[in-house]
């Protein structure tokens, strides 16, 4: 996993063995709203995604990966400093 920001988009990148898991999971029942928002939680979700190859831990991983990009259009793009 990759994280990079480029003209103010951030971007995630070399991750496609995880997000390939997810395959079949539907997202909508996937819920990480308890977590924090830091990138430390998503390196965490990645790594542990990637050692136990389960499609659960794969689809938590997506569903923050996701939610850390919308902060960061909002940060980058909007100009927002504030969630």
């Amino acid at each position: 996993m990759r994280v990079m920001t480029v003209d103010k988009k951030t971007v995630i990148d070399n991750d496609t063995v995880v997000v390939n898991l997810v395959a079949g999971v539907d997202l909508a029942t996937v819920s990480v709203s308890n977590e924090r928002l830091q990138l430390a939680n998503l390196s965490e979700m990645y790594d542990k995604a990637l050692k136990t190859k389960k499609p659960e831990d794969a689809a938590r991983y997506v569903k923050m990966k996701q939610r850390y990009l919308d902060h960061c259009r909002n940060r980058d793009e909007l100009g927002n400093r504030y969630e």
